[in-house]
């Protein structure tokens, strides 16, 4: 794919530049405020939405096309999403399931669909997930079909950055506030351990993980351009405050994995500006002491106030981890998990190539579930995910869903020259991801539409901001 822009350099954004980044923009804010998009009627119009980008998707194939007829070199890194539509769509001519009535109930009986055909336990719902998965993707893809400038995908991090802090002050109040449902307690939350407007907190904390690495992002990339500038005389000491204010909501939230991998970047990212500010200090010959005393302040304060907010759910999570590992090692939770885990996987192996179908897995699971209370009398735990994207994704659409899942990823990525793109930008938007892949193993960060479209919406602007770091390399050296 070539790494050019697309607009001549100086030429203003065309309308359907400013029209994809609108319709994105809309769409992940909506999403954030709308339950994380969890919300049935916030899935509707999520998917109608999404729909949107699909048409903004053919337009921006159809003006970009290059001369000759051929069609944009973008498409080619889309043929694995194509490939899994192919697979999802024909499995939903070949249910595994059907409707009966057993003792006067509508149930669902296993049926056996054609071997060697991908499958689906309710097609209306593989159906419904690949036409909001469509959505997602491509209304975030268009960012490499449009825009041709580095500030354009700037602008739109700091919008849905900024986004992201308002949220985490709204959710820290509600917090203070002791309110027992969203909204400070207007909509009754199905799950105790919300935050925000997310009923998940570990959702809350994936959605925070890459908004605090844009929030990195951007504050690296001015921190760069103040050159001569103090941090007193640049956006770096309000941008450090802000991200603290993001990152530092995770542990308020009670999300244990997500304040380890939280932890794990603010280290990094305090290493790295650390070593930034001491080397550009030495360069000025002057001392290091003042800016590198004023961001350990600003960090030990945040961490201080952090402690003290969230010592209540701290607390209670640190009894509850105690507990959980004090526990039977027969009914704990760890086994628990690797039960759930164990049983997933012999789930998947039932069907490894093409898997059970898409949104299969709350119906089809009961069939492997082998967990048990440990009352006298029979309860078998009901599990709507597999609290393990890696493991859920082998398990609905197989070995060859998964692998084209993946190379739908792999496949942007090589078409960046890395070690001739300059800026952090991309670096950070990537690590961010690297961290919710890493977190899915643990977790089920995607099942949330908003922390989907976030991802999505980083990774292609990464991949973007590189590919225009190499245009602008290769432009300074044939000048």
């Amino acid at each position: 794919m070539s790494d050019k822009p697309s607009q001549p350099r100086g030429q203003r954004p065309t309308p359907l530049t400013n029209l994809v980044l609108v319709q994105l923009g809309v769409f992940v804010v909506f999403s954030s405020w709308a339950f994380g998009g969890q919300a049935p009627w916030a899935r509707h119009i999520i998917a109608w939405w999404g729909s949107v980008g699909i048409v903004l998707f053919c337009l921006a194939v159809r003006h970009h096309r290059p001369a000759g007829g051929r069609l944009h070199p973008a498409l080619h890194l889309l043929w694995p999403l194509w490939l899994y539509d192919v697979l999802v769509i024909v499995s939903c001519f070949n249910p595994s399931f059907r409707k009966a009535m057993v003792a006067g109930e509508a149930s669902l009986m296993l049926i056996t669909p054609r071997p060697w055909l991908p499958s689906a336990a309710l097609p209306h719902l593989a159906a419904q997930e690949l036409w909001q998965f469509n959505g997602l993707v491509l209304s975030s893809f268009n960012l490499l079909l449009v825009v041709s400038r580095r500030r354009q995908l700037r602008t739109l991090l700091l919008v849905l950055a900024g986004n992201a802090v308002l949220l985490a002050i709204f959710g820290t109040f509600q917090k203070l506030a002791h309110s027992t449902g969203l909204w400070f307690g207007r909509v009754p939350s199905p799950n105790l351990r919300f935050f925000s407007t997310f009923i998940y907190y570990n959702h809350w904390a994936a959605f925070t993980l890459l908004n605090t690495t844009a929030c990195l992002a951007l504050l690296f990339y001015h921190y760069k351009r103040a050159r001569g500038r103090d941090i007193w005389h640049s956006p770096v000491l309000l941008g450090l405050i802000a991200t603290l204010l993001l990152a530092l909501t995770i542990p308020v939230s009670a999300s244990r994995s997500g304040t380890l991998l939280a932890a794990l970047l603010l280290g990094g990212a305090l290493a790295h500006l650390l070593y930034r500010v001491v080397r550009r200090r030495r360069a000025q010959q002057v001392s290091s002491v003042a800016p590198v005393t004023v961001i350990i302040l600003a960090v030990t304060l945040a961490l201080a106030a952090t402690g003290y907010l969230a010592r209540r759910s701290i607390a209670e999570r640190v009894a509850q981890t105690s507990q959980q590992f004090s526990e039977s090692t027969d009914h704990g939770f760890v086994a628990g998990r690797l039960t759930l885990y164990r049983d997933t996987w012999h789930m998947a192996a039932a069907k490894p190539w093409f898997g059970w179908g898409l949104e299969s897995y709350a119906r089809v699971f009961r069939i492997y579930n082998t967990q048990r209370a440990v009352e006298t009398w029979v309860w078998i735990p009901f599990y709507a995910e597999a609290h393990n994207d890696w493991l859920q994704s082998l398990a609905e659409t197989g070995f060859v869903g998964t692998t084209l899942l993946a190379l739908l990823l792999a496949l942007p990525l090589r078409t960046v020259r890395w070690g001739r793109a300059a800026s952090v930008v991309p670096r950070y938007l990537l690590a961010g991801c690297v961290l919710i892949l890493l977190y899915a193993w643990l977790e089920f960060p995607f099942a949330n539409p908003a922390v989907m479209l976030t991802f999505a919406t980083f990774f292609y602007t990464a991949v973007r901001y590189a590919q225009l770091d190499n245009a602008a390399a290769s432009s300074s050296s044939d000048g």
